[in-house]
């Protein structure tokens, strides 16, 4: 809104590339108080001028938005990045270490195993703590299976000797059972 008590600065108005050159005042026949047209025009070209002032301003500050905007676009891709990829590695270090713990509750399921073992046998396990000592040991069993191996061939003549001795006994019972019957 226009006021009349206003008093511009001249000195800055004429400063100003844009602003006309002053007119003469005119002044008005009618009931309103007299304006001086300079004054006026000095008000409209400094407006102008702030005007102007502000568009560059928003032109500036809309540029530095878009860039604004298209950093914060970047930084959220990157961060929804960082998310997946910790989401992953979370879920890795889970499956490792469900992994691990079903290899413990194995080893722990495998040495019970191996303790009730021992308990029923009598021999003494916590004496082979080095590979030589496991060495000897599968030599004393090796030589033992190697002297076992003659005594097993001999076991199974026997046995099939023994078979086909009960058949025998099975087929002259059945002979005779056979033959009591036709006599009768």
């Amino acid at each position: 809104m226009l006021r009349v008590d206003d008093q511009l600065d001249l000195s800055a108005i004429a400063l100003i590339a844009k602003s006309p050159p002053e007119k003469p005042a005119l002044q008005r026949h009618d009931a309103a108080p007299a304006i001086a047209l300079g004054a006026r025009d000095g008000f409209v070209a400094e407006t102008a001028l702030k005007i102007d002032q502000l568009q560059a301003s928003v032109r500036l500050l809309t540029r530095d938005i878009g860039q604004l905007s298209g950093k914060v676009a970047e930084l959220q891709e990157t961060a929804a990045q960082e998310d997946r990829s910790y989401a992953y590695q979370q879920t890795e270090k889970r499956s490792r270490d469900a992994k691990l713990d079903e290899m413990v509750r194995s080893f722990r399921d495998l040495k019970a195993r191996l303790d009730r073992m021992e308990a029923r046998s009598s021999g003494d396990y916590h004496a082979y703590n080095s590979f030589e000592a496991v060495s000897r040991k599968l030599a004393e069993i090796e030589r033992a299976q190697e002297t076992s191996k003659p005594s097993g061939r001999g076991n199974m003549i026997r046995a099939c000797l023994l078979a086909v001795a009960m058949l025998a006994a099975a087929a002259i019972i059945g002979l005779s059972l056979v033959l009591s019957a036709g006599s009768v």
